[in-house]
Formats: structure tokens, sequence, C-alpha cells
């Protein structure tokens, strides 16, 4: 039986990633502690999709706990649903469960798979914003990835550390506070490839509305009138 997903239920339950957009972020070798990059790889971009996948090594396991990390980038939340949906189409476990209690957190929607006949989560597929995500144990021995997965997403969806401003580790483009109507659209940046020409990571975070790119314009459509305070920021990589 075919498995039912509801992205239109997806959406109507979507809340910050309307307003979260990342651009270029790639994995560099120090974001999880205690793990090692053995392999990274960068799909080929297909219907402005920009997928890039990580093989991840639990440190002195020898091989036997490995974790598979896929990050695929959109133009738009909407279309990073489609994409988990299609995903989750194509898996071989039929009808996998959406996550409960703590595990509920992450993302904005989020389905979990479990080692059979335990509790370990051995899967994590989940959407934040226009980023579709999906972390998986692909080694000899099971790994909880639920940690990582949560891991990742507050990376997605948290504005940087003062600290790494002050460091010099992030850029803070132009501070935006605009008086904005309802339904109003403003282009926040006309080229998205300049502002990341050095390889840098591109965060943007509105307080409320919409994120989308347009070819290379990113635009943002507030959702009610009023002051916004839009952080755009460059993390170096």
């Amino acid at each position: 039986m075919e498995p039912q997903y509801d992205i239109e239920q997806w959406a109507a339950a979507t809340t910050t990633g309307r307003h979260i957009f990342n651009h270029n972020y790639r994995m560099t070798g120090n974001e999880l502690r205690g793990w090692e990059l053995v392999k990274s790889v960068v799909m080929q971009d297909e219907h402005d999709i920009n997928e890039k996948v990580y093989m991840w090594q639990k440190k002195a396991s020898e091989g036997h706990q490995l974790v598979r990390i896929s990050i695929a980038e959109l133009n738009h939340w909407r279309n990073a649903q489609i994409r988990l949906s299609a995903e989750l189409h194509h898996n071989m476990q039929p009808d996998i469960p959406r996550g409960t209690g703590k595990l509920a957190q992450i993302g904005d929607i989020n389905f979990i798979g479990k080692k059979q006949g335990s509790n370990v989560v051995a899967m994590v597929d989940f959407t934040r914003g226009n980023l579709s995500i999906s972390v998986s144990s692909v080694g000899e021995k099971t790994v909880d990835v639920s940690k990582i997965a949560s891991t990742l997403d507050s990376l997605f969806s948290q504005p940087p550390d003062k600290t790494e401003i002050e460091k010099g580790r992030v850029t803070v483009l132009s501070p935006r506070s605009l008086q904005m109507k309802e339904a109003e659209t403003i282009t926040l940046i006309e080229d998205i490839s300049k502002p990341v020409a050095h390889g840098g990571w591109l965060k943007i975070i509105a307080p409320d509305g919409e994120l989308n790119k347009e070819d290379d314009t990113l635009e943002y459509v507030s959702s009610k009138p009023g002051r916004k305070k839009i952080g755009k920021y460059i993390l170096n990589q």
C-alpha cells in the first residue's frame, strides 16, 4: 500500500521554516565532536536542487559506526518539503512515523526510523526552511543519530553566537530594519552568488513572513505590517 504523506498538512504546521533561508552551507570536518569526516560528494544540480552528501566515521570505531548526512538546498521551504515527501516515498520502509516528544522539535517537519526491535533512532529525515536533510546510520553497528540531527537543526535555525561575530568568524551584512506593509515584497539580495563568492555560508533569519529565491534573487514577503529586523550573516567555513 502506498504510504500517505500530507504535504499540505505539513505546510499548515510550518512557522519558523518560512522565514529561515540557508545558502551554500558545507560541512568541513569539525562539526561533530568525536567523529571524523571521511568523504564528501557534491551531487549534480538538478531542478534547482543542490545536494551535498557526507560520510562520517565514529573515531576509534574502525569503520563499524558510520553516519551518512545528506543536505539538499532548495529555493523555497515548500520545495524542501516536496523533496522530503519524494524521499520518503522512495524509502524501503513503509509509513515512517513522525517524531514524538523531544524528537518532534527537530526541524519544521520530521520522520523517524528506528532500528528494528529497538528504540535506537537510526534515521531522521527533516526539513528546516529551504533545506531537506537526511541523517542515517549506515555502518555495521547502529548509531543513534537523533543528537546529530538536532545539532544540525540548531545550526541552521539559530542566529550566530555573539562571540563568533566578535572573533570575526561571522560577518553581519548591513542589518536591515524596515517598516513594511502586510504582504509587501522586497528584494533582500539581488545576486545571491556575490556574498558567498569566497565560499561563505549565507544565513538569513526574518521575524515572520516568507523567504524565497527566484533565480539569483532572494526575496522577503512580510506576513503582517510593522518594523522588521532581518538578520543577514555570512559564516566563514
